[in-house]
């Protein structure tokens, strides 16, 4: 955990040297596609006449040229039948000319979106080779005064979003959810945020407002192909804002409901020689529906905890980051970036019970440089959290992570521009350390861990006609904890007529277990008095274990569990229909192996003994007998069934080894994902969505079934319109879940359907101000939204912003 700063600045140094280098004796040409209004316009084709060489803008209307020689050039934008051309662009060596294009097209919203996550690289939406989602910067700040990040993605196709507290969601797409679901590969303009001991977000600690966000994708289906394990599900990628493309500043105060009290600030200027800096902060104070069950608890089923929440009802968030930019000529772009985030009283559900975080920072460093055809990435993240309580057992189980990661990455266009290829690389390390100073020890695996893992990945896209695009891609990973994995993809785009596509994919994903599943060691209960017991054992003078304390109830890692693989084909529409509707229509049938369950009891069901390495107990070596046969018959006769499971830790110390994780068969999922957006005007949009899923667990043993849960409904909706004018906007969605069981850890039982909507508003008073209002679970629902969550109420906010 120590020195990991020296070899990030190396690298850093590394990458800022080369980007002066590549800066030097190089021409560039970059700008803007943008309607009169300002507003960027995506997707459109750039070309530069006289080389042949094209772009396409992204969803902000930018694009960019690098490596032009001296000369004089013209550009040609198209985008569906609307051309329009640039005269006279004047190339000079080491200088950037910029050519900024104003249209006054006849174009839907719905023709301009496009996306990078899917390939890496920037196209049309309907051209993309997965189901991808994409949330515009204008639908962020629209809702950005809550400050919950899944709630961005609550309403759109496919996505399952499951909230417990104000922060505890699960995110999730295509069945099998969970607590600290995993499945989703999450990016922060391409640092993993995650906790590195579990693998899943800890969506507090976001450290930027909301509205710093420019784009929000999520890629629906396995995504390994390009980036790796634990995107078995999807991937969301999230950008960031540029401070040069998004200069001034803004205050948000939001105050309402839960007591609550919110600030974000962000300021982005220029500070001469196209250097750019960037700053964000922010503070949440409120309460929460979180309440203790140390007493009592809100519906029937669930545990009663040891300990109450502590605070209770009072969670606090502060937040601070820092950007600097530096733009070159060639349009190459140097990004040095960093934050930290604290966290006290937010409660989340585990596998173990609730988890409640009193003492927790994130700070994170990240630098990046970026060119047309290359991205050189490194971030560093870590974690410090010395109290989080463990409130089924009280017991204080402190985590400090850390990550550091690189990547490099470069994608070149050939022959006439009809084939493509990506090509990158990957490294990372990882450092676990559960040690507790108070209690002498480690409290979430038995020893500290340390992980080193690196990837090669790459992908072909090849027009094979105006009609047909070919996509190929590939990824081996290595990990010291399993074998080499390699993950293949193979996608079809076929144009059936303009601006509508069928789509056609195989694709194989994995996901490795995260170091909870592998090594965990966490209270389950409270501890147990066997302390008597050690009188069978003094006689021969030989410790057992059993004091000077108790013996630990453990939940506990299988270090022998397999990869989950999952293998995937699917069929997808994408259409604008009548230049007004963007529709979606997806279907996918996958096959799942190697299952890895949630924590279950280590006997008691029908698989056995699911950890075998934590067997019957075993006295001492050197305890004689009859002292040993006594020992085993009288800890029998005490503990009931509950002998079965006391067994030894690696050092030989007595356990209570109470539940543990183990590998499943094969299970068979399958589903549809139905989006709409209509863009009735200008003004006027409705959106639709439908999932449905179904799954068949390929075993037949009986209690499987209570056993493994996909934790998602079979069936869910959503629908929604909103209104946006000059001065004020407004929109109102609601969702509907069909009712499904949830089996996690100790929280097992039935979710009831629900079904909510949320109301948001703004006004703008003048060019400065801004008011508005968020209102979530609109009609005061009271429900919950997974087994083991809190129960959900209204909750309404008011904002007000002061921009200049």
């Amino acid at each position: 955990m120590k020195g990991r700063g020296i070899p990030g600045a190396l690298v850093c140094a590394c990458l800022f040297t080369s980007s002066l280098a590549l800066a030097q004796g190089s021409g560039g040409i970059t700008g803007t596609v943008s309607r009169e209004s300002g507003v960027g316009v995506g997707g459109v084709a750039v070309v530069v006449n006289e080389t042949g060489a094209a772009d396409l803008t992204d969803s902000n209307g930018n694009f960019a040229f690098s490596r032009v020689a001296a000369g004089t050039y013209s550009l040609t934008f198209t985008l569906g039948d609307n051309v329009a051309t640039a005269e006279g662009v004047e190339v000079t060596a080491g200088a950037e000319a910029r050519v900024d294009q104003t249209v006054d097209w006849d174009i839907s919203f719905a023709e301009t979106i496009t996306v990078t996550s899917a390939s890496r690289r920037t196209e049309r939406v309907v051209d993309a080779p997965a189901a991808v989602t994409v949330v515009t910067e204008a639908e962020i700040e629209r809702q950005a005064s809550h400050g919950q990040l899944p709630k961005v993605l609550e309403f759109t196709p496919g996505a399952e979003v499951t909230q417990s507290g104000v922060y505890d969601y699960n995110f999730n797409t295509r069945g099998f959810n969970s607590s600290l679901t995993r499945r989703v590969a999450t990016l922060i303009d391409g640092r993993d945020a995650s906790v590195p001991f579990l693998g899943a977000q800890e969506w507090a600690a976001i450290s930027f407002p909301l509205d710093d966000l420019a784009n929000v994708e999520l890629v629906r289906g396995p995504s390994a192909a390009l980036y790796g394990a634990n995107a078995s599900s999807g991937v969301l990628n999230m950008i960031t804002k540029q401070p040069r493309s998004y200069q001034g500043g803004q205050i948000r105060l939001t105050f309402g409901e839960l007591s609550t009290t919110n600030a974000d600030a962000r300021w982005a200027g220029g500070l001469g020689s196209e250097f750019y800096l960037k700053l964000n902060a922010g503070y949440r104070g409120h309460g929460d529906f979180t309440v203790s069950r140390n007493v009592s608890t809100e519906y029937p089923g669930l545990p009663m905890e040891a300990v109450p929440l502590n605070p209770e009802d009072d969670d606090e968030v502060s937040f601070y980051s820092i950007r600097l930019d530096k733009h070159f000529n060639d349009g190459g772009l140097l990004t040095f970036e960093g934050g930290d985030l604290s966290l006290e009283g937010p409660a989340f559900q585990t596998g173990i019970g609730r988890v409640q975080l009193v003492d927790v920072g994130r700070p994170w460093v990240r630098a990046n440089y970026s060119r047309p055809h290359w991205n050189f990435l490194v971030f560093q993240t870590e974690r410090s959290a010395t109290r989080q309580i463990a409130l089924n057992s009280g017991a204080n189980i402190p985590l400090n992570t850390e990550r550091l990661a690189f990547e490099i990455q470069t994608n070149w266009s050939f022959a006439d521009d009809d084939a493509r290829i990506v090509i990158g690389a990957s490294a990372s390390e990882e450092d676990i350390d559960s040690f507790d100073p108070a209690q002498g020890r480690q409290t979430l695996v038995f020893a500290p861990i340390n992980n080193e893992k690196s990837a090669l990945f790459a992908q072909f896209d090849w027009n094979i006609s105006d009609k047909v695009k070919l996509v190929l891609a590939g990824r081996l990973d290595e990990n010291d904890l399993h074998d080499s994995q390699f993950s293949p993809k193979g996608s079809l785009v076929y144009s059936v007529a303009k601006n509508h596509t069928l789509r056609f994919s195989y694709n194989e994903a994995f996901q490795v277990a995260n170091y909870s599943e592998f090594f965990l060691q966490a209270p389950a209960a409270p501890p147990v008095n066997l302390q008597p017991f050690e009188a069978f054992c003094a006689p021969a003078g030989v410790s057992c274990g059993f004091a000077p304390g108790p013996t630990p109830v453990l939940a506990v890692g299988n270090t022998a569990l397999d990869l989950e693989e999952v293998q995937t084909a699917e069929v997808g529409y994408s259409g604008i229909v009548g230049g007004k509707a963007f529709l979606t229509v997806d279907y996918y049938n996958s096959k799942n192996e190697n299952f890895i369950t949630d924590l279950i009891p280590q006997l008691g069901t029908t698989l056995g003994r699911i950890n075998p390495a934590f067997g019957l107990y075993q006295p001492p070596a050197s305890l004689p007998e009859p002292l040993r046969s006594a020992l085993l018959a009288n800890l029998a006769a005490a503990l009931g069934p509950t002998f079965f499971i006391l067994s030894n830790n690696f050092d030989g110390a007595p356990i209570l080894a109470a539940a543990s994780y183990t590998n499943f068969g094969a299970v068979d999922t399958q589903g549809v994902d139905l989006g709409l957006n209509f863009y009735v005007d200008d003004q006027w949009t409705v959106n639709f969505s439908y999932s449905w899923f179904d799954f068949d667990i390929k075993d037949s043993r009986p209690g499987l079934d209570r056993i493994l849960l996909p934790n998602s409904p079979e069936n869910k909706a959503s629908a929604g319109v909103s209104f946006a004018s000059a001065r004020w906007n407004a929109s109102l969605s609601g969702r509907w879940v069909d009712d499904f069981l949830w089996a996690v850890g100790p929280f097992q039982g039935p979710v009831p359907s629900y079904t909510t909507f949320d109301l948001n508003g703004n006004y703008d008073i003048n060019k400065t101000v801004q008011i508005g209002l968020q209102v979530s679970n609109l009609l005061d629902d009271n429900h919950w939204e997974s087994f083991g969550g809190d129960v959900l109420a209204r909750r309404a906010l008011g904002n007000i912003a002061f921009r200049w």
